[in-house]
């Protein structure tokens, strides 16, 4: 398989594809765009297949069907289904977007091609990060759209969070955080995190003892949604609780009363 460069895929418009409102949606990494080619010939239909686990994806086709006909109207896109996980190779299929984690198995197995560096418009809006885990011998495989793991996404006029590279910068604040999760004692995932960053190691073991690694997140949290999910926080948030919260990018689109206000950065859990 070959890879296109439609400009259809540059930064501006996957942005308005994947995000609708949104701001820096497409800096994401886990979640990849890549292509196969056309030719030269006259083309009708582009098949393309989402990641399958793709939170809501009907509504993320609906959105990519709807910006492409206004981009490319004589060109029908034609939907598919693709597991980067479990399937062979995407026969019949033009566009593909899959796990960061297969890179390696589906360039050995000659999958995909790389693409231009300039097909990506402003690259500086992506994380350096997500291009460079996509880069393979100075070749591109991709364009990133979707990280998968915790940000932090915040109101830009509030001063500690704007200018905090660290959650530890935020040791003079309390309750300004919308957290994922009812139970102190049910976040695995930020015990995790503040451990892994602290260490400097990927995957760490937890001590049992670790709690108080938590103390600061604690601190800082505010409990204000019934259920441990990214939908009640957003909404809690957006509707003027806290000062931002702490998950993943796509439950930015929730965003209404706030979408104007919000940014969204990546951020340590420790200082580290």
């Amino acid at each position: 398989m070959k890879v296109f460069s439609y400009d259809v895929w540059k930064k501006q418009e996957v942005r308005e594809i994947m995000m609708k409102k949104c701001f820096i949606a497409i800096i994401l990494l886990v979640l990849l765009f890549c292509a196969a080619a056309v030719g030269e010939e006259r083309v009708d239909t582009l098949t393309y297949a989402v990641y399958p686990l793709l939170p809501d994806h009907e509504y993320y086709q609906e959105l990519i069907e709807h910006r492409w006909a206004e981009l490319e109207p004589n060109i029908r896109l034609v939907r598919a289904k693709w597991n980067s996980y479990t399937d062979d190779a995407p026969e019949g299929i033009d566009v593909i977007m899959y796990d960061a984690i297969d890179l390696n198995e589906i360039i050995a197995n000659g999958w995909i091609q790389p693409i231009s560096r300039s097909a990506v418009w402003e690259p500086e809006d992506i994380f350096p990060f997500a291009l460079e885990g996509i880069t393979v011998d100075d070749n591109l495989y991709g364009i990133p759209i979707f990280l998968c793991g915790n940000f932090l996404i915040y109101d830009r006029q509030y001063t500690a969070l704007a200018k905090a590279e660290h959650l530890t910068d935020l040791a003079d604040e309390t309750e300004i955080l919308v957290v994922n999760s009812d139970n102190p004692l049910d976040r695995p995932e930020y015990i995790t995190e503040a451990i892994a960053d602290t260490r400097g190691e990927a995957n760490p073991i937890v001590d049992e003892h670790e709690e108080d690694c938590m103390s600061l997140i604690e601190r800082l949290a505010i409990d204000a949604h019934q259920h441990d999910n990214n939908v009640q926080v957003v909404m809690a948030y957006d509707s003027g609780v806290g000062q931002g919260y702490i998950g993943f990018s796509e439950s930015m689109r929730f965003l209404k009363n706030r979408v104007d206000s919000t940014l969204i950065k990546s951020v340590s859990f420790s200082d580290g």
